[in-house]
């Protein structure tokens, strides 16, 4: 029996700070503490597998049930459930996931912006009537997850009102999920009234980093200092919808990585006990030939080391430790999921959102015209389409790398360092494992 058992690649042997000998698997996601003697043990058995003939029969029965140790092909099953797993969800068609853009308009002009071609284009009324036929012609769809998208979309909300009440009106798909992608400034009487007919399930704000750094990006023509109005407009709506998320997302460089600490400290303390998340946004600056991060984009260790500090601090709320299965999936690879533009074009990403070239179909036709584009989205940027992912011990618990910079690498001539796995950041995978391993205890 031995001879075709091994080490699973799955499983990772680490001694803790506290001098513990600790085996984790990442597809259980689950410890084992052992022995010294049990622990140079299965280190050999690494080394050279015919070395588990000499563990004892009761321990290694132990050992497979945890799946420490395989048998053969076990980890090459594993991988074809977990990729029909992964095609499940991606070309399930219950959920219709639909990003409405109204307006490609917007009241700021950050340096970032990936929308390089905004146009101050609103929706037609004809498009709206376009955006009902193709939500009624899902008819295999039993859901809907809507969301708002910009440019700025509170700048059409006339189109947003008369969209809301048309879909409820028009459509039968249960809306489950309802949200908003806002900078927060146009948030006012009207905006608030409207929410509460059709409640939100989550709102994103996002800052700047501090307010001094904030009013020096986001600015106006007319409004120098928009930080607080925007605080103070987000404060109204927090108190006003105490069950809607309110995520705000304090974007963050190189340059001001500090600011997130100083945010989130003073947005705690303000909104105590509210539904509100502050978390840090890693800004992904492109080089000048767009082929790789810019200098002031932080690496994956500084960003392992900030969202690591942030826990300590009891600043972020947001699960660090690894979960059993992640889909690695967004609406740039799922089948029913798109984001449409306010002529009626349709996207497979939010970051491709006013750029003509990446265009993949048009809701007045209903019909996918760049075929190419689409499925190299879709089946291209499939974790299983990387042989480093397949082979990756951390694949069972990762959450995948972003469909847009998957793209970019493939066919684009990219070099982004797309792995976002603690492996990646020195030091870090053994303080989160060990600190989820004493959570349990």
């Amino acid at each position: 029996m031995a001879e075709n058992l091994s080490i699973s690649r799955y499983t990772y042997l680490f001694v803790s700070s506290k001098k513990k000998n600790l085996v984790y698997n990442s597809r259980t996601n689950t410890f084992l503490e052992v022995s010294d003697d049990l622990y140079k043990e299965l280190l050999k058995c690494k080394d050279d597998k015919r070395n588990i003939r000499k563990i004892d029969i009761d321990v290694l029965s132990s050992l497979l049930k945890r799946k420490i140790i395989v048998e053969a092909m076990e980890d090459d099953d594993f991988l074809l459930e977990h990729q029909y797993e992964t095609d499940r969800r991606s070309y399930s068609k219950y959920v219709l996931g639909l990003t409405l853009v109204p307006t490609l308009g917007c009241n700021f002009s950050c340096y970032y912006c990936f929308e390089e071609h905004k146009r101050m284009v609103t929706m037609n009324e004809e498009t709206e009537d376009a955006v009902i036929a193709f939500i009624n012609s899902h008819h295999e769809s039993r859901q809907l997850a809507l969301n708002w998208y910009g440019g700025e979309p509170l700048m059409a909300i006339n189109t947003i009102e008369r969209l809301l009440d048309k879909i409820s009106q028009k459509t039968t798909l249960e809306m489950t999920k309802h949200s908003l992608i806002t900078n927060g400034y146009f948030i006012n009487n009207r905006v608030l009234a409207l929410f509460k007919r059709y409640p939100l399930t989550k709102m994103q704000v996002t800052l700047d980093g501090s307010r001094e750094r904030h009013n020096s990006i986001r600015k106006t023509k007319t409004d120098l200092y928009t930080y607080d109005k925007i605080i103070e407009n987000t404060s109204r709506f927090i108190e006003e919808f105490p069950n809607t998320l309110v995520d705000i997302r304090v974007n963050i460089e190189r340059n001001n990585k500090n600011d997130y600490y100083q945010v989130a400290e003073e947005l705690q303390e303000k909104w105590k006990q509210k539904n509100v998340r502050v978390y840090p946004g890693f800004l992904r600056i492109d080089n000048e030939q767009k082929t790789e991060y810019a200098s002031e984009t932080l690496n994956h260790k500084e960003i392992e080391e900030l969202l690591w500090d942030a826990r300590q601090r009891n600043l972020l709320e947001i699960p660090l430790y690894p979960q059993s299965f992640c889909s690695k999936s967004c609406a740039a690879n799922r089948q029913c999921a798109y984001i449409v533009g306010p002529e009626g074009e349709v996207y497979k990403c939010w970051n491709d959102v006013s750029d003509p070239k990446k265009i993949v179909g048009n809701i007045f036709t209903n019909k996918m015209t760049n075929k190419t584009l689409l499925n190299r989205y879709i089946v291209g940027t499939k974790w299983y389409n990387d042989p480093v992912c397949k082979k990756c011990f951390f694949l069972p618990i990762c959450s995948g790398a972003c469909a847009w910079y998957t793209l970019r690498n493939k066919y684009e001539n990219g070099k982004y360092d797309l792995c976002t796995c603690t492996q990646k950041a020195p030091g870090m995978l053994d303080k989160y494992l060990e600190s989820y391993y004493d959570s349990f205890l």
